[in-house]
């Protein structure tokens, strides 16, 4: 692809990224200024809805008032008033006396003229009730136990807006404003009021209209839906309708929350009615909002779509007459030189911007090329006399290195057979120490002193390490040397155990240390160099105790698939971390220095090491730290059948 194909590319691509951008930039602008203005004007729309609806609460109250104080409704002559308390629904007769009459005149007079009023009514405390027209349903009512009768009995000196209750004859859910009756001396005698449905008061609050597709919502302090579009959400919980709304108003949400109802994202925004203490709120589509702005950012990304790739043409046919034209001609030259090896050609680019710096460089370069090809070219001549001088050199160096070999390899041999052969030399003489000295402490030849038996002791007690010594240097070097053979045999692992526990029991005892054996009752048998088996045994709890002073030290022997495990673990000195990589080397022991406390070679765990892998097995160790004891773990395998059988490791 050329160039000025991939800058168009580029350009475009460069256009689209600003314009996506500014245009998610312009979104949001429009879309914050869009989402405050409506936020403004509906608060003043609910200050409006809440001035408008305590107005007409107030309004009703002062009607209330006046009903309260007319003469004829203030008469205590109620004896004929209708009263429904035995009134049977199949049976029942209306007999309005004059006096009732005008009563019911005048609250059919004024629920005529209050389109948002449902009934006019009155109760007496012996039981009648008087309404503005007739009931649907004459059946028994009583009015006494009504909320409506209650609630203003409970506040006789002032107008009571009930909570919405059901009506008895009808679907009806009212809001009643009730007036106590009371006489001059403050005796009750009666309740006057009227009735506002829900759905009237949902007509009166639909007039105020925010957005068409805006919704509105008044909510009581118990969040019952007290006017909404919804017919069927009149009356019900809030919680009911969306618990995430209800949430929200009441009192668990803050202002402009948004929440999803019917599938469609709405913004709420509410405001309590203080005087009484409801919530309105305003629901308005996301959407809404989205449409509002769509227009102009679509006018605004076109015109910058549009001035963006008229910028980009002009780019490019700048970018062919000062740039691509050059290093097109910059190219067929590179070409010409390529084919024809001709490093005397020079480009001609009469420009003094950076393209004409740029072929002013290639041909400087092109120069010391042909001055590095004339020079490479007398160099190659030197190398190949030296290359041929150099492979008889490689030869030489290869011989001597082979030599080299085969005389460390030989050293290492003779220091083995060495040590092997000194070893066994030392062991006459020190076996022939041992042997005279228990013969003077059997007093064999005569009697001896407590200070002589004392220092022949001291004696055989030195002779006795002397010789481990030897015997491990002899091992060690048996190894390497690959002198060492295994005599395999079937032999049972917990009588061996049960061996070296006795010959390390009496040096525990005298530390105090206690000895916990974990071994099956009954023992299972392998198939290995018991001797060699017993060795490593004795290495490891010789160990245990030498570097335990106080505590326990146990062993426990298991089977684990066909493989026998052995683990030492005591309460000693413990590793670090850092040492536990040197633990198993030759002649390495932890202490080292003055500061070294415990004697040895440093053999007695490599050997065992070597040892266990001869005989096909692992060996490890583990420790929580210094002065938290270890525990060192050997696996051999178990070996394959005795006698036409498996032997099995009983647990």
């Amino acid at each position: 692809m050329k160039l000025k194909w991939k800058l168009l590319i580029l350009f475009t691509s460069v256009s689209l990224v600003i314009t996506a951008t500014l245009a998610a930039l312009l979104h949001n602008r429009l879309y914050a200024d869009r989402f405050l203005l409506i936020r403004t004007d509906t608060e003043e729309q609910l200050r409006h809805i809440d001035f408008s609806l305590s107005l007409y609460l107030d309004e009703a109250e002062n009607d209330v008032r006046t009903l309260a104080q007319n003469g004829d409704v203030r008469s205590k002559s109620d004896q004929t008033f209708t009263n429904f308390t035995g009134a049977e629904e199949k049976t029942f007769q209306y007999r309005i006396g004059p006096a009732e009459q005008r009563i019911v005149d005048l609250f059919e007079t004024y629920r005529l003229t209050h389109p948002s009023v449902n009934a006019v009514y009155m109760g007496r405390e012996n039981g009648s009730f008087v309404r503005s027209h007739k009931r649907e349903r004459p059946s028994r009512y009583d009015p006494r136990t009504r909320p409506w009768y209650l609630q203003a009995k409970r506040s006789p000196d002032r107008v009571v807006i009930t909570e919405p209750y059901p009506s008895v004859t009808t679907q009806d859910v009212n809001i009643g404003i009730v007036k106590a009756l009371v006489d001059e001396v403050d005796q009750f005698y009666g309740v006057v009021g009227m009735d506002i449905t829900l759905v009237k008061l949902t007509d009166y609050l639909l007039n105020f209209r925010i957005d068409p597709q805006s919704r509105i919502l008044v909510v009581d302090r118990k969040g019952v839906v007290l006017a909404s579009q919804e017919k069927e959400q009149l009356f019900a919980k809030i919680d009911t309708v969306s618990p995430e709304l209800g949430k929200i108003l009441l009192g668990g949400g803050l202002q402009d929350n948004a929440v999803t109802l019917g599938g469609v994202k709405h913004f709420v925004f509410l405001r309590e009615s203080p005087r009484v203490g409801w919530m309105i709120a305003v629901l308005v589509p996301a959407a809404s909002i989205d449409r509002a702005i769509r227009y102009p950012i679509l006018l605004t990304t076109a015109g910058l779509v549009c001035g963006l790739l008229f910028l980009s043409l002009l780019a490019l046919v700048g970018l062919n007459l000062f740039v691509l034209r050059p290093l097109d001609h910059l190219n067929k030259t590179t070409d010409r030189i390529a084919e024809t090896s001709d490093l005397d050609r020079q480009v001609r680019v009469f420009a003094a911007d950076e393209i004409g710096m740029l072929a002013a460089s290639f041909n400087e370069m092109i120069r010391s090329l042909n001055a590095t090809q004339r020079a490479l070219k007398e160099a190659e001549q030197g190398l190949i006399e030296y290359r041929e001088h150099l492979e008889d050199l490689v030869k030489q160096r290869t011989a001597e290195l082979a030599c080299a070999r085969d005389q460390a390899q030989e050293a290492d041999r003779l220091k083995s057979a060495f040590l092997a052969s000194m070893s066994h030399e030392l062991r006459t003489p020190l076996n022939s120490i041992i042997g005279f000295t228990g013969i003077l402490l059997q007093k064999l030849s005569g009697p001896i002193n407590e200070e002589q038996a004392k220092q022949l002791n001291m004696v055989r007690n030195s002779s006795h390490h002397l010789l481990q010594l030897i015997n491990e240097v002899l091992d060690i070097s048996k190894i390497e040397a690959g002198q060492l053979t295994l005599d395999p045999a079937w032999f049972d692992i917990g009588q061996s155990i049960d061996t070296v526990m006795k010959l390390v029991q009496p040096l525990a005892e005298k530390k105090g240390l206690l000895v916990k054996l974990e071994v099956p009752s009954a023992s299972g048998r392998i198939h290995h160099d018991q001797r060699r088996v017993e060795q490593v045994l004795i290495n490891l709890v010789n160990n245990a105790v030498k570097f335990t002073e106080q505590g326990e030290i146990s062993i426990r022997c298991d089977r684990q698939n066909d493989e026998v495990v052995v683990t030492v673990s005591d309460t000693g000195i413990g590793i670090k971390p850092e040492d536990m990589g040197i633990l198993f080397e030759t002649f390495r022991q932890i202490e080292t220095g003055l500061t070294r406390r415990y004697e040895g070679t440093g053999l007695g765990l490599s050997i065992s090491r070597r040892l266990v892998e001869l005989m096909g097995g692992r060996i490890w160790a583990e420790s929580e730290g210094p002065g938290r004891g270890s525990r060192f773990t050997f696996t051999l395998p178990a070996g394959g059948e005795e006698n036409g059988h498996t032997e099995n490791f009983d647990h």
